[in-house]
């Protein structure tokens, strides 16, 4: 049985402002090396016991993996501009509602004692309001809630 299933392609970009109470040198660091201590179990696809992790350099991946010896490239590095920037290029398969490419951007800035974190995200392909308000919402709890609530926990 063959199936043709045609669909129109659309570029939704958007943008998240999360403040978090580190200096931006010390939020890189905590961002990209101690990225499995603060990924959410509710974003871990391989399970609650994978493991992520982040070679934030050019050609670099975002990484799941587990102990089966499954894995999950969530991203790959496209440029790092330490400890300013993160370029990462994802894809999305038809059974995540893809094909969706994501384009996301991780900015740093300081902001008086502490750091903002600029995430902007531009999809292109199968994508929809709700499907982009989905990974928008997604990224501001993963980066809003995991990543503010571990790096402002952490002893410096």
């Amino acid at each position: 049985m063959s199936k043709l299933d045609i669909s129109d392609s659309k570029i939704i970009k958007y943008q998240i402002e999360v403040p978090i109470g580190r200096p931006v040198d010390q939020l890189w660091a905590i961002m990209t090396e101690e990225i499995d201590s603060w990924w959410m179990n509710d974003f871990r696809v391989l399970g609650e016991g994978s493991k992520v992790s982040l070679d934030a350099q050019v050609g670099g991946m975002l990484i799941e993996s587990d102990s089966n010896g499954g894995s999950l490239e969530w991203y790959r590095v496209q440029m790092a501009a330490p400890p300013k920037s993160l370029y990462l290029v994802g894809y999305l398969a038809p059974d995540w509602g893809g094909p969706t490419t994501s384009m996301l951007k991780l900015a740093l800035e300081a902001d008086g004692d502490g750091s903002k974190l600029v995430i902007s995200d531009a999809l292109t392909g199968n994508v929809t309001d709700k499907s982009a308000g989905s990974a928008m919402e997604g990224w501001q709890m993963l980066f809003g809630e995991g990543l503010k609530k571990y790096a402002e926990a952490v002893a410096s």
